[in-house]
């Protein structure tokens, strides 16, 4: 056998060897890409669950257990107590029963806006990292996933059920306001409680408002 022939046998097995390390290389970069692929997708997945049930629980004032833990209410009488004197403030009460309302109302009255704002807050989180895994996954593949997993629609709800939360703050805020009005020695239908009423009105316009506009977000989130 010449030297040519030989030489030209170990050149062709060189290229296999050349041509079988790179396939390989490139099928197990393949699998551990689509690997990855389907990783990220099983967290936005799971994402997603965690967002649906959040923002059920959120949409009916609810809690989790987390921040029930950290927000609690007062005790049942005390909630039993301040929610009746609450319902008649607007048929005058005597200044003595003012007076407990003022009291229960620091350890009742802002129980559930506080409840509220926790909640929303985290699922503002949460959105945040959803959309961070939706961005994984676009970097991976190289193409927009945001419609697809409505990316938008998710960050428009949190900010939604902030602007409930606010608003909610507002009303607290409001019957606040009126009590300490009443305890001045104003009356019902005195101008500084006009005014507040006033507010309260268009405030609880806006909330209706906002409230219409989030369930319908939440109702086209849920269906997908």
């Amino acid at each position: 056998m010449s030297a040519y022939p030989k030489k030209f046998h170990i050149a062709a097995l060189i290229t296999l060897i050349l041509l079988g390390t790179y396939f390989s290389a490139d099928f197990l970069a393949k699998r551990r890409v689509a690997e990855l692929q389907t990783t990220i997708e099983g967290k936005i997945n799971t994402q997603k669950e965690t967002l649906s049930q959040l923002s059920e629980i959120t949409a009916r004032n609810g809690a989790d257990e987390a921040t029930e833990a950290i927000v609690q209410d007062c005790s049942i009488d005390e909630r039993k107590e301040f929610d009746v004197l609450l319902g008649r403030l607007d048929e005058g009460l005597p200044q003595s029963e003012l007076l407990k309302l003022d009291r229960l109302f620091g350890r009742c009255g802002y129980f559930f806006a506080q409840r509220k704002s926790i909640m929303v807050a985290r699922l503002a989180r949460e959105v945040e990292l959803y959309k961070s895994y939706v961005a994984e996954l676009e970097t991976l593949t190289g193409s927009s996933k945001q419609d697809e997993y409505m990316v938008e629609t998710w960050y428009s709800l949190a900010q939604d059920e902030q602007k409930q939360s606010d608003l909610f703050v507002n009303l607290v805020l409001s019957q606040d306001r009126i009590i300490a009005t009443l305890l001045q020695g104003k009356s019902a239908t005195s101008e500084e409680i006009k005014t507040i009423l006033n507010d309260v009105k268009e405030t609880q316009g806006t909330l209706t408002v906002t409230s219409k506009q989030t369930a319908d977000l939440r109702a086209v989130l849920v269906s997908q």
